[in-house]
This record gives structure tokens, sequence and C-alpha cells, in this order.
């Protein structure tokens, strides 16, 4: 999340990519947000299932969309400035850098933060009395969690892979191979090989089984993108993108997303049979785990191109956006929380109460994120 935005602030190139970085921190809180009114997935609070088909059937598509790519494509595009970031400051100091850019807010949110947010929860939810340091004395070793900062937590588990190797291989006196810019052929390789990759690590973790607090069925992707994020950097692939590639696969990714309810309903979605999907040795695991993969390179090629094209001048805005967007992730959930409870009891449906909240939820993030962000010390981290 935190990538190297303040040390890039001048290039061209990181305009582009600020924008990007803040549409995905958007797209996460909105992703939240639709969970939290009945599209499938975990979240602190969640209000009651949609009983109209209509609603079910927007939400359950737009988290499944959103989960195909979003994180992957967080994790390449803070993969992408490591390299720059660890040979320009060193081993040590890179290190030092990560653990107080990511680590001190992961330890503050695991310790303090999510016992809280669990803590407003319960009181939503009329499940203890008034108190909240009363609380904290008696249960937040109860409550502790990543949340949303498995995310800070696997990126920097990752970044210290990627420094241990390079250091490893700099004292073999070798370094990394950059690779040159995949063609179709490997793309569809790579696709297939996740897929099925994945479709077996789900095999002993479903989606929504975690592993210390990872849902490990999604990693395959991560990891892989993580790398490509590396690869891109150390052989300038954003400056080799071929328009007719994009095209291609952004194709086949919208094809097989206008082909999702169809195939949720053969597959026994829409009578409530989602396990089959999630995991297991069925073919609706296995085309789940191959539908993520072919979505997630088409709309993160496409998502690249057009921001590059389209979103590469910076202002006032979009810069404050940016500084705000680490931020704005950290303290998001407290955010979709109380805005859930606000509108749980609106007399629409719940597709509806998403679209009318969705842009409050994020404008509301990004607000509180700015004034954190203005804080002493804390705008040394945040």
């Amino acid at each position: 999340m935190k990538s190297a935005a303040p040390e890039q602030s001048g290039s061209s190139r990181m305009d582009y990519v600020d924008h990007l970085r803040i549409f995905l921190t958007a797209l996460v809180i909105c992703h939240h947000q639709a969970i939290a009114f009945g599209a499938p997935g975990s979240w602190y609070y969640i209000v009651a299932r949609p009983e109209d088909t209509l609603s079910s059937v927007m939400l359950t598509i737009f988290v499944a969309i959103n989960q195909s790519f979003f994180m992957s494509l967080f994790f390449f595009v803070a993969a992408y400035f490591t390299p720059a970031s660890l040979d320009r400051k060193g081993l040590s100091r890179f290190m030092r850098d990560r653990l107080i850019r990511l680590g001190i807010p992961l330890v503050m949110y695991f310790f303090l933060l999510n016992p809280t947010l669990v803590y407003i929860v319960r009181r939503f939810r009329d499940l203890i009395e008034p108190g909240y340091f009363r609380f904290m004395a008696a249960s937040a070793l109860e409550c502790v969690g990543w949340g949303p900062l498995w995310f800070v937590l696997s990126l920097l588990i990752f970044t210290g892979i990627y420094a241990g190797v390079v250091a490893w291989r700099q004292r073999l006196g070798r370094s990394l191979t950059a690779l040159p810019p995949p063609n179709n052929r490997r793309i569809l390789g790579f696709i297939l090989s996740i897929g099925v990759v994945t479709f077996f690590v789900r095999l002993a973790y479903p989606v929504g089984t975690e592993l210390i607090g990872l849902q490990i069925g999604y990693f395959p992707l991560y990891i892989a993108f993580f790398i490509f994020g590396i690869q891109a950097y150390r052989a300038g692939w954003f400056d080799q993108i071929d328009p007719a590639q994009i095209a291609l696969w952004f194709r086949i990714a919208v094809a097989l997303i206008v082909a999702l309810p169809v195939i949720l309903v053969v597959g026994g979605a829409s009578s409530g049979a989602t396990d089959a999907f999630l995991g297991g040795f069925t073919p609706q695991a296995l085309f789940y785990a191959l539908w993520e993969p072919f979505l997630c390179v088409g709309i993160s090629m496409k998502l690249l191109a057009l921001f590059r094209a389209r979103w590469d001048i910076a202002s006032a805005l979009t810069r404050l956006l940016a500084q705000s967007a680490y931020a704005a992730y950290i303290i998001h959930p407290f955010v979709v929380v109380v805005i859930t409870r606000l509108a749980q009891n609106w007399p629409i449906p719940p597709a509806m109460i998403f679209l009318s909240v969705a842009p409050v939820a994020v404008a509301s993030c990004f607000f509180i994120a700015n004034l954190i962000h203005r804080a002493p010390l804390l705008n040394k981290v945040l």
C-alpha cells in the first residue's frame, strides 16, 4: 500500500500508479461495504442476507469480480517499487523502513484497533454492556486479529523474502534475471498453471478458511503477482505494453464475467449450494480456480494501460488522496461498520442501500484518513 510514493512523487509514472492505488483502495472499501449488506464473504458486521434475487446476484457478482483481481493488483503495484527502494537504500535501511511503515500499523491494528472494532460491533448487536476500558482489560487479547491488514502482513513477509533472496544472490555474485514480457502463449500457460495450483491448494484450504488469519486459497495469485511486479520493474514491462495483447485478454475476461451468472445457476449457487465453488474435488471449484486468473490477468492489464494512458497527470486533489490511501485502507473497517449500522434498516433492497452508501463510505474514509495523515508522528508512518 505505501509503495514508494513519497520517494518518487515527481515521476510522471508515479502519477498514474498513484491514481490506480486510490482506485484500488476505494474498491476495497466498496467490497467490504457490499459484504456488509449480504454479498458472500466474511466481515465484522453483516446484516441479513438479501432476500430478493436481484440484490443477491448483483452483490455476488460485484465481490466475485473484485476478488479475482484487486488484491493481486495491489501486490503487483507494491512490488513494482520494491527493487528501486532496496537498491537505493541498501538492505538494512530498506528493512528498517518497511518495519516502520508496515510493522507499526500492523501491530497497532492487531492489538488495539481490531479489539476496539469488535467491541463496537458487539455494542451494536447489544451483546455487551457499556464499558470500553473494562472490555479491553478483560477481553482484548481474545479479540486480536489482522483484519484487512492481512495484506500488510503478507506484504511484509513477501518483501522480507525478496530482500533475503537479493542479499543471498549478491553474496554469490549473481543478480536476479529480468524476464521479457510474456507473450500470449506464456500468459495462457500461466493462467492454466496457477488455476490448477489454486484448485489443489483449495483442497486443503477452501475459500473462507484461514491459516494465521490468511486465506491461503487466494495466495497463489498474490504471490505470482508480487513476483510479476518485481519483474515488471526490472525488465521495463510497462514500457512494452502491447495494446492488442491487452485487448485480447480483457475481452476474454469480459466474456467470462458475462458467463458467470449462468455458471452460478448451473453449478447450483442460485439454490444456496455455493460450497462446491469454494474448494474440493468438484468441477465448480476447478472452474472458479481457473476463472479468477483469467479475470485477474485481463482486468489488471486493462487497468494498468488505461490509467497510464488517461490518468498520468496529477492534481492537488489526487496527490492528497494518494497520501491518504494507506490510512484510508487501515481505518476503513470502522467507517464501513458505522455506515452499515446507520443504513441497515432502510426500507429498500440491499443492493440499492449499497449503491447509496458506498460513495459515502469511500469519501468518509479518505476524509478521515487525511486528518490522520496530518497528525504529528502519524504522518511519518502513514
